[in-house]
């Protein structure tokens, strides 16, 4: 079994290499004597750590996460894959899974895990990469500017794809879309990419080296892009549809042919807390709770399946949206008004959202405690109701089912 480079101290095993970070609230070297009980092979630190090393040999390095992302690049350079690259504000973990499947007819496919895509957690997925791919799927995610431009120094794509553009983020930029489009599109800067992909509705923000893709068109049942023939789906949610459809565009252009293409297409499935379907004694329970923007959320509301009971949506406040916030929840909760029958909000952000209910005389309930909520929504539903769980990260709404 390959030894590990692990940034998390719970999860390192005997023989792992521990990295220890730093960040606003933590601290890796003061975990260096949890690590040694388990038995790893060594930990890379800070120069200027002046602690026990509790047996532990320690790399000493002026950044530790320069050192990681450097070791990161040189590992890809031993026996480089052809590098599709993802970013994006909505879909880009989804179109990353997708992808990865459709490939993996025709491919030896790697990619980045679940949503390994930060500064520390791309590179140390890198490194975990196991056996010899042709192709690497990555997914790439920023917060400021210039951090997806040091992922494409890591890893850079021969292949870069966009996803759709939101506001989720906003807090950290001034000129709210506009410089989240710029910060997605570093993703472009690499001389080594020979395809630039994204969908029409982006060409306000990304005009030079892109090829754009018209949606995915629904005929009867079925659906068809450009020139492929009829076929189907085994989800009909439109924004999975039109994550598929960028995957799609990308495997034509790795040679496979839409005969291949739709075969895989057969088996694909939502990913985890991705518009996930969950059924529970009668209830459909909608797990959409990895994270929350206006445009996902207001996705995830048309999409939502007929029922013959009642629809309810368990929404938790968005978060990083610095502006663009009470008008955001107000975008949600005035499409949720007209096809949602109860709803509960946690967290104080979703204020905008009581209020549109109760002047529109629908069902609505704030709750800021977690247990209270999760009591509530099990209280009210029945069999034959659809909840829609949704929310930002840090709400963690997905223990509702837990």
């Amino acid at each position: 079994m390959k030894r590990k480079v692990r940034i998390d101290s719970r999860k390192v095993q005997e023989g792992d290499l521990f990295f220890a970070l730093k960040g606003e609230k933590f601290d890796g070297h003061h975990f260096l004597k949890e690590v040694a009980s388990k038995k790893a092979s060594g930990a890379v630190v800070s120069a200027d750590y002046q602690g026990e090393d509790f047996g532990l040999p320690l790399i000493r390095v002026p950044d530790v996460v320069d050192y990681l992302q450097s070791l990161a690049r040189d590992a890809l350079k031993v026996n480089p894959p052809f590098v599709i690259a993802i970013t994006g504000s909505i879909g880009k973990t989804t179109t990353k899974e997708f992808l990865a499947h459709i490939l993996e007819a025709k491919y030896r496919v790697a990619k980045t895990p679940g949503n390994a895509n930060s500064q520390v957690g791309f590179p140390e997925a890198i490194l975990n990469m196991e056996g010899d791919p042709q192709v690497l799927v990555a997914e790439m995610a920023m917060n400021i500017f210039h951090e997806i431009e040091k992922l494409v120094d890591i890893c850079p794509p021969d292949i870069a794809v966009i996803t759709k553009i939101g506001v989720t983020g906003a807090v950290f930029f001034k000129n709210g879309k506009e410089d989240i489009a710029k910060a997605k599109g570093e993703i472009l800067s690499s001389p080594k990419t020979v395809l630039s992909l994204t969908f029409a509705e982006n060409r306000c923000y990304y005009h030079e080296r892109m090829t754009y893709i018209e949606n995915i068109k629904k005929v009867g049942n079925l659906y068809q892009i450009e020139d492929s023939p009829l076929f189907a789906l085994p989800f009909d949610a439109t924004h999975l549809c039109e994550d598929f459809a960028l995957a799609a565009a990308v495997a034509r252009y790795m040679n496979m042919s839409w005969e291949e293409i739709i075969k895989q297409a057969q088996t694909l499935k939502s990913y985890k807390r991705r518009f996930e379907k969950v059924e529970r004694e009668g209830i459909v329970f909608i797990n959409d709770s990895y994270n929350a923007s206006p445009e996902s959320s207001k996705a995830a509301l048309f999409n939502l399946p007929k029922t013959a009971g009642k629809k309810i949506l368990v929404f938790g406040e968005m978060v990083e949206l610095g502006e663009f916030t009470e008008q955001s929840h107000k975008e949600v909760a005035e499409l949720a008004v007209e096809t949602i029958d109860h709803l509960l909000c946690y967290g104080k952000g979703c204020a905008p959202m009581f209020d549109i209910f109760s002047k529109g005389n629908k069902p609505v309930e704030m709750f800021i405690d977690f247990t209270e909520l999760k009591k509530r929504m099990f209280a009210l539903v029945k069999q034959d109701d659809v909840v829609l769980i949704k929310g930002s990260n840090s709400n963690a709404l997905w223990r509702l089912l837990e």
